[in-house]
């Protein structure tokens, strides 16, 4: 078994990372180390995943996987370019980092904790922790390879 045919979900009880083989990733996945059922079902999408501050905490802080999470507003002209690229790299990370979107105007308070001055900017989230902040656009391939250390 390589690296392709395993995912790493994090236990959202214990936050202990575990290894699921591909082939029983539909299966209920329990955590190696207390049990609980390992969140495997939303993990897959292969889309962006829209997070406001009433969900923040539940789809980023609490996420089985790490987020990447992209700050945008709908008058960004740069974000109207960037979107396709954040997109592309979810469809081909599925499954190992949770892509999400945050509109910067409908979530005030969260722009202003994170202190997003400009846009289009990136945030990466591992374990419930702010790890880095990119600000602009960046092209697909420096995404995967700032990613790639939370993978």
């Amino acid at each position: 078994m390589n690296f392709k045919d395993t995912y790493t979900i994090r236990c959202t009880a214990c936050s202990t990372k575990n290894r699921v083989p591909a082939e029983k990733i539909d299966a209920k996945a329990k955590c190696g180390k207390c049990g609980a059922h390992l969140e495997t079902d939303t993990v897959f999408s292969g889309r962006p995943i829209m997070v406001s501050e009433q969900d923040f905490d539940a789809k980023v802080l609490k996420s089985p996987l790490p987020v990447l999470l992209y700050c945008w507003a709908t008058w960004c002209a740069t974000c109207k370019t960037t979107t396709p690229v954040i997109e592309e790299f979810a469809r081909d990370s599925k499954g190992r980092v949770r892509v999400a979107k945050l509109n910067v105007d409908s979530s005030p308070m969260l722009s202003s904790k994170y202190n997003i001055l400009s846009l289009p900017y990136i945030l990466v989230f591992d374990n419930g922790q702010l790890q880095e902040s990119f600000p602009g656009a960046l092209p697909k391939h420096e995404i995967m390879i700032k990613m790639a250390q939370y993978i």
